[in-house]
């Protein structure tokens, strides 16, 4: 479908983009359901920066595939550099709303 529909540009955004949201729907209704937690990250620059050292630059990012910090040297794929940049988000936003409140 997505490579059969020509649209303009607004109606190819709400078009390319409304599974992956219901997708992420499902996921939160199953995990309720299981009585699971979920906790959700903020995808922002989590291919541009390091999982290492935390320094974010487009310059990271040589090429679609390649991640290398301008920083510290780190090289590695992309996509595991920001999995992993996921999972220390996921952790520390864990923390956060499984600790009781201070007041």
């Amino acid at each position: 479908m997505r490579d059969r529909v020509r649209l303009r540009r607004p109606q190819r955004v709400t078009l390319h983009s409304w599974a992956f949201h219901q997708l992420g729907q499902f996921v939160a209704y199953k995990a309720t359901r299981a009585g699971i937690a979920l906790v959700h990250v903020d995808p922002a620059y989590t291919s541009q920066g390091c999982s290492a050292c935390g320094h974010i630059a487009k310059a990271n990012r040589p090429n679609q595939t390649t991640f290398r910090c301008t920083s510290c040297g780190l090289a590695e794929h992309a996509d595991v550099n920001a999995a992993r940049n996921i999972a220390t988000r996921g952790v520390a936003d864990w923390a956060a709303v499984s600790l009781p409140n201070a007041a």
